[in-house]
């Protein structure tokens, strides 16, 4: 339900509350005010020494005895907020805020009720009002700043921030609101000071810990980052959250086991976090176990049809297997989700250059550049299938103006090769120098930059430490079939079908090759035998 829905409901509910619990008073009852001040004055003295069960009843006697003591209402609402009961405690402060408009207790305490309830907006505009009325008081600037955090102020929560801690100088929330604020705007080191702070005026502050981890690994400080992530979890094990960001900083110190068991620790906490099903299904990836990697990362996409980040993923373990078509798919969901997510531009426009598709590639690369101009490795990308573009077509305006009359086609004029460049294989981390996966990666790599020859060494080098190893056979397949040489790249994508007889991306290239030397029923076979693979 939408957000203003919800808070419609909620007062809904506290006006029907109001019967049960504003009493009625007849014609004859007189307000009793002496009774209803001496417990309104009891009913603080309970709540100084917490007995809250103590102070609720007094507030009520005070407001039976005197229905238009403002000051009861607001303090029972206050102790209903304290006490999870929300929808009670809104009754209480409208009615406190019916009887004395300029109340700016009432409205700072009704700021927190917004503010409980995520209505933001309204959260910083009661707090703002409390503040006009000279409620000067640590937690009202510590409320207001946690509204303009939470809808992206973070100048304005970094300010109110430090004047709760002006006002309060032992009071751990304003350092950690202005901390993430923070580290929101990239200020990391400023970050770190003001968790370290927080902590040190509590120490057992868990959630604090993860923050400050965060802030550290922004800056490479991962061993740093592993303590507090340590204490956070010796504080409350059960935290999912500090398990998946321990595991982030395991992979990144290359710490693979670690980070797969913490990574599968916070699913088994949260199996619903669509969050660390994704990390794990990347750290798959990495490891080339691309099934498992598929697996965690349909998972995330059920529990989170409406993430573009999930989608963009699962689509890099299609093309990782060779199910390019529904890798495209994927991918265009991603931007129809979100169109400003430059992510998901790159990675489609990266599907399209390692498919030959250069002007789609062109297009979608330049929309993920103007997004973010400053990506370098979109920048590179978008210079190699620009220069694809640009062959083709230097090399269509050559046949133009040659005397031959054969058809020349355009870019973008008819439809692209059928045969699909083996997507990147990541070397395992850690791999041995000389290793089969590292001359596999190699080879991949330089398929992309377009040096066949050199991609045909490497992956024969591949082929030789490893003779079983199908994906270095498809990519070598490919390498030969785009310096035109079909024997040798049908041999290859032979063997490689040879290991692996469902490798549809296998019979892709095979069928592509043998359409170019001629064998059209071949070619019609090997692309049926794809379709039934995908």
């Amino acid at each position: 339900m939408h957000r203003t829905g919800r808070l419609a409901v909620r007062l809904a509910v506290a006006l029907s509350l109001a019967v049960v619990i504003i009493p009625v008073h007849g014609a004859e009852d007189k307000p009793d005010k002496k009774k209803s001040l001496a417990a309104l004055q009891r009913g603080m003295q309970s709540v100084k020494v917490g007995h809250r069960e103590q102070a609720l009843g007094d507030f009520s006697d005070a407001i039976q005895a005197d229905n238009s003591n403002e000051p009861a209402w607001r303090e029972r609402g206050k102790l209903f907020l304290s006490m999870g009961q929300k929808d009670k405690a809104l009754v209480d402060l409208e009615k406190a805020l019916q009887l004395q408009p300029s109340d700016g207790l009432a409205f700072a305490a009704r700021g927190e009720y917004f503010e409980l309830v995520e209505d933001h907006a309204r959260a910083i505009q009661d707090f703002t009002t409390a503040i006009d009325l000279k409620v000067q008081h640590t937690d009202v600037y510590t409320g207001r700043g946690k509204g303009y955090l939470a809808t992206a102020q973070y100048d304005k929560a970094i300010e109110d921030f430090t004047q709760g801690i002006r006002m309060r100088l032992d009071n751990p929330e304003p350092y950690k609101g202005r901390g993430m604020a923070r580290l929101s705007l990239g200020k990391f080191d400023e970050a770190v000071e003001d968790f370290e702070r927080c902590l040190a005026r509590r120490p057992d502050y868990e959630e604090v810990y993860v923050d400050e981890a965060l802030a550290l690994a922004a800056t490479n400080e991962y061993t740093r980052a592993l303590q507090s992530l340590n204490t956070a979890i010796r504080l409350r094990p059960e935290d999912p959250r500090a398990r998946r960001v321990r595991g982030a900083v395991h992979e990144r110190l290359r710490e693979d086991q670690g980070a797969l068991d913490d990574f599968t620790e916070a699913i088994r906490l949260d199996p619903k976090d669509s969050r660390s099903l994704l990390a794990r299904g990347s750290l798959y990836a990495r490891q080339q176990k691309y099934p498992e990697s598929l697996a965690d990362r349909d998972k995330a996409v059920q529990l989170a049809p409406e993430s573009a980040e999930g989608y963009v993923a699962r689509g890099s373990s299609y093309h990782l297997l060779g199910r390019h078509e529904e890798g495209l798919k994927d991918r265009t969901k991603a931007i129809q989700l979100d169109p400003n997510y430059a992510l998901a531009w790159e990675a489609r426009g990266n599907a399209y250059y390692m498919l030959g598709s250069y002007d789609e590639a062109v297009a979608d690369l330049q929309r993920a550049a103007q997004l973010e101009p400053d990506n370098k490795e979109t920048q590179g990308l978008l210079a190699k299938a620009q220069a694809e573009v640009d062959a083709v077509v230097k090399k269509a305006r050559a046949q133009e103006a040659a005397p031959d009359t054969a058809k020349v086609t355009l870019p973008g004029t008819a439809e692209p090769p059928a045969v699909t460049a083996p997507a990147p294989a990541p070397a395992l981390p850690g791999a041995a120098t000389g290793s089969a996966a590292m001359f596999n990666a190699q080879g991949r790599q330089l398929l992309q930059d377009g040096k066949y020859p050199e991609a045909v060494a490497k992956l024969s080098e591949a082929i030789r430490l490893n003779p079983s190893f199908a994906l270095a056979f498809n990519a070598r397949g490919f390498a030969h079939y785009r310096m035109h040489e079909y024997a040798e790249a049908i041999a290859d994508f032979d063997q490689a079908i040879r290991l692996n007889p469902s490798y549809a991306n296998a019979y892709e290239n095979r069928s592509a090759a043998r359409r170019a030397k001629g064998d059209k029923a071949g070619a019609d076979a090997d692309a049926a035998k794809a379709r039934e693979f995908r």
